[in-house]
Order: C-alpha cells, then structure tokens, then sequence
C-alpha cells in the first residue's frame, strides 16, 4: 500500500468518524460533506503539504526541524544525503534549488485544490511540478518536497529572516551516521 493511499485511508476514516459523532436526524446534502478544516471537537484539520509516489526506506528514521536563515544566507543540498523531506515555510522566503525534481504546493490555494482533487480524486493537479535545476521561491504556507540524493541548495533570498519546519525522513540511522564523527 503507498504512502498516498494511507494517508487517504487515514483521513476517510478521521473524516468519517467525525461525521457519524455530527450525524443530524435530518440529513442535509451540504452538512453531510466535511469541510477540509473540520477536525475534533475544539480543533482543526488542516491539510499543508502532501507528495505523492514517493519511494520510502524500510524501516525509516523520521525528524522534524525548524529552519532559520538570515537574509542571503543558505546551505547546500549534498548528492550523498539519504534524506528526502519537505520544507514548510513559516515565514519569510525561501528559494529551492535541486538537481532533481521538486513538488511544490502552494498554500494559499492548498484548500482550494484539495476540494477540487476530492470531485475528481486526483489530488496531482494540486501540487506545482518543479522541473529539475530550476528554482523556486516559497512564502509562508508553501511547502516544497525535495526527493533525496540530490545537488542544490537552499537559501534565503529575501530581505527577512525565514523560517521553516522541514520533515526529514531517511534510512534507518543513515542521516545521523554521516553526522556522526568517526572515533
């Protein structure tokens, strides 16, 4: 089963335990549909980023990290990195740059996107294809996944600080091995 088909399993099942606890005597078309940012009680679901078809290690090492960078500062992607991962920009810009192709999905119109991916059930159309060694520039609620194994960089090309929660996953203690000096 990919990645992609249990996220979707996972969110029906969420999606339709929270419609049969709001099940009214008298069904209305439109209540009956939940909304994207519907979640639990007191609570939101928000969806911000997604890549699809990615080919994932097993077993896998998964970290979470924010990102800081200064105005035109960066740091380079290495061929030899293990780790695939998406960047989540909080704030400021950033700019991608790889090697490899980059899905790109934009906040601003994430929500849009994924209620039209619902009517169709293609949920492709809602990530932008960025073709490899080209840049792109990311705001804050735009998400970007870089494949691993690829050459590039990225930095911060904007007059702000940027800030980034990046999801890195690997091979198991492959990403910390090489991070780790030899005695």
């Amino acid at each position: 089963m990919t990645r992609f088909t249990i996220f979707l399993s996972i969110v029906a099942v969420m999606l339709l335990g929270i419609v049969a606890v709001r099940v009214q005597p008298v069904a209305i078309a439109q209540e009956a549909t939940p909304s994207a940012d519907m979640g639990p009680e007191g609570g939101t679901y928000d969806p911000v980023s997604f890549a699809l078809g990615i080919g994932v290690p097993s077993p896998a090492d998964l970290f979470v990290v924010r990102i800081g960078l200064e105005p035109g500062t960066g740091f380079p992607i290495e061929e030899s990195d293990p780790a695939a991962g998406i960047l989540l920009v909080e704030s400021g810009t950033f700019t991608v740059q790889v090697n490899g192709p980059v899905s790109v999905t934009r906040g601003a119109s994430l929500e849009e996107a994924m209620a039209a991916a619902e009517s169709t059930g293609d949920l492709s159309a809602a990530a932008e294809a960025i073709a490899a060694g080209e840049a792109v520039t990311l705001k804050a609620g735009d998400a970007a996944y870089v494949p691993s194994n690829v050459t590039g960089e990225i930095r911060n090309d904007g007059q702000e600080r940027a800030v980034a929660l990046t999801i890195l996953l690997g091979p198991a203690e492959g990403m910390m091995a090489a991070a780790t000096p030899a005695p």
